[in-house]
């Protein structure tokens, strides 16, 4: 049977699985916590120290080592301790989680923060790993959808595609049928029944939806960790009925992107599979970006490869763009996006230098070409999330002669001539047009985050450094782009 507890076992695990990613969280922990683990820490030495010795004295290893094992009992029961105080907290009738709101950026969709004390961060690490375990529910894998449909664009085969997206996808998700999906599901337990219920509560204080029918409210809040597990399971109904349209050779979803190729029997398209997709999503309460709204922009195309030699046509899915000639597949490129987004990150990197350079220039130099070549080259992280990244491992499916990432490279040299002339900034412009995205992209090179010897350095202002440490060398390069 599960255990879905929210006990200082399961915290136990959470707390486990968090250090192994290299995230360790000061302030959750007691001063008695701290005290120890750094007195460990020291004790760990000693006794390496006195093992390697060529004439060891045995008296005083075994010493040191006795106090060693003194020092991790008392390391252990600390964290028991801490680990209980938390579960006994959730536990409680007063706990409930807290939203924050905010907006990221002027015209961006709100997002919601729950609150940063180590309650709430197990507590919501328990809560996902319930429901994940309940309903086996996961975002699909963005990679392998986009490898699939280059495949299928490569084909040769005649089809009809529809490409569209969820309007609001978070802010829509009908409430009342969410919680008729959980509730029906006697596995998962009540306590997570209960968070769950108590957050979507707080969600409709903050979007005065307390005032509305509870069969009427709608939405998740959009940045919560469970939010995107609750998602995937609403969504579940909606896949399995459009997969089981006549035709349907792929359905591909991400979050709210949707692709879908259709093989019909015959050269015929009357059986209008638009429509029938929209009545499958318009029935679980939910629409797609269709520009019927007005002031939208219709993200939804119907692509007819059936017969109709003459279209041309650019899809747009996750960061890719695929551009079609005559009906035929032609490339596949970086989307308009994500192209904007290389150019955004440039330039706040040396904009952040400018802003820096004038009190610690030697550091602000260093920070910005760290910052470039994390761009341009790729990456192998392991903390706080593991992983291959970069300009080849994120793009990986671009062709290597492609020609936007020579565009890429252009983009870089004017930016940088703009912002950093050779007039002014001789050697700093030159160095900084060495930085390569087709390079990095062809040869696979790698920029090594996290040698022991690369001190990247935090160049925040005391007020900044105060309210977030950051705890390694990839958060000091993305601090800038956020």
């Amino acid at each position: 049977m599960l255990n879905q507890s929210f006990s200082f076992e399961n915290f136990k695990i959470i707390h486990e699985i968090e250090n192994r990613k290299g995230n360790y969280y000061n302030d959750f922990y007691s001063d008695d916590y701290h005290r120890t683990t750094l007195l460990l820490k020291a004790k760990r030495r000693e006794c390496k120290v006195e093992k390697n010795k060529v004439v060891r004295d045995d008296t005083a290893y075994e010493l040191a080592f006795e106090q060693k094992q003194i020092l991790e009992d008392a390391k252990e029961n600390y964290l028991e301790i801490d680990l209980n105080r938390f579960s006994n907290e959730v536990n409680s009738n007063s706990f409930n989680f807290r939203l924050t709101p905010f907006i990221p950026e002027s015209g961006s969709k709100t997002i919601y923060t729950t609150s940063k004390d180590a309650v709430s961060f197990f507590t919501m690490k328990q809560l996902q790993y319930n429901v994940f375990r309940t309903f086996k529910v996961k975002q699909a894998n963005r990679y392998q959808i986009v490898k699939q449909v280059k495949i299928l664009l490569q084909d040769k085969f005649p089809k009809f595609i529809i490409r569209t997206d969820i309007r609001s996808f978070y802010e829509n998700v009908p409430q009342y049928e969410l919680l008729k999906l959980i509730e029906n599901n006697s596995l998962l337990s009540p306590k997570s029944v209960s968070l769950i219920k108590n957050l979507l509560y707080n969600y409709n204080f903050l979007t005065n939806q307390l005032i509305v029918k509870e069969q009427l409210r709608k939405g998740i809040p959009r940045g919560v960790g469970i939010s995107p597990f609750l998602a995937e399971l609403y969504m579940r109904k909606i896949d399995e009925e459009i997969k089981n349209i006549e035709g349907v050779t792929f359905y591909g979803r991400y979050v709210d992107d949707i692709i879908i190729f259709f093989t019909p029997k015959s050269k015929n398209t009357s059986d209008n599979y638009l429509d029938k997709i929209k009545r499958i999503i318009e029935d679980k309460g939910l629409n797609i970006k269709d520009g019927s709204v007005p002031g939208e922009v219709s993200k939804t195309q119907e692509i007819d490869l059936l017969n109709n030699e003459t279209t041309t046509v650019d899809i747009t899915l996750l960061g890719y763009k695929f551009k079609i000639v005559r009906s035929a597949y032609k490339e596949i490129l970086l989307s308009d996006n994500k192209k904007r987004k290389y150019k955004e990150r440039i330039t706040k990197s040396i904009d952040r230098y400018l802003s820096e350079h004038s009190y610690n220039k030697k550091e602000a130099r260093k920070l910005l070409i760290h910052r470039f070549n994390y761009l341009t080259k790729n990456s192998r992280l392991h903390q706080p999330k593991k992983g291959l990244i970069g300009i080849y491992y994120s793009n990986s499916l671009l062709e290597n002669d492609s020609e936007c990432l020579k565009r890429l490279d252009q983009m870089l040299h004017t930016v940088v001539d703009i912002k950093l002339p050779v007039a002014g900034h001789p050697t700093l412009n030159k160095r900084l047009k060495k930085c390569n995205f087709e390079k990095g992209f062809n040869e696979k090179s790698f920029y090594n985050i996290n040698g022991k010897k690369k001190d990247i350095p935090d160049l925040r202002s005391p007020k900044y450094k105060a309210e977030k440490v950051l705890m390694n060398n990839f958060e000091r390069i993305v601090e800038a782009w956020k």
